[in-house]
């Protein structure tokens, strides 16, 4: 099921969005509907672990995916911190 749009455009007019594709901008307003939290919540994780992966990276194709993964980890845990892999 798609996200709500009012939420993609709440992210979209967060700042620090601005690299951020449509694709990373959906996944990000479907985990915070999914675990119900405020969608700048979600998009400051989700840049942290994609920006804490990116400095680590050899190959990039797939950060989004991974940072989404690690942010739901986060979210859902409750503890701020991602785990190590």
């Amino acid at each position: 099921m798609p996200p709500d749009p009012s939420f993609i455009d709440m992210i979209e007019s967060f700042s620090g969005t601005a690299e951020l594709g449509k694709d990373q901008v959906r996944a990000i307003a479907t985990l915070a509907e999914k675990l119900h939290l405020p969608p700048q919540e979600v998009q400051q994780v989700y840049l942290r672990e994609f920006n804490r992966l990116d400095s680590q990276a050899r190959i990039r194709g797939f950060l989004g995916v991974l940072a989404l993964r690690n942010a739901r980890s986060v979210l859902g845990s409750g503890n701020g911190i991602a785990p190590d892999r």
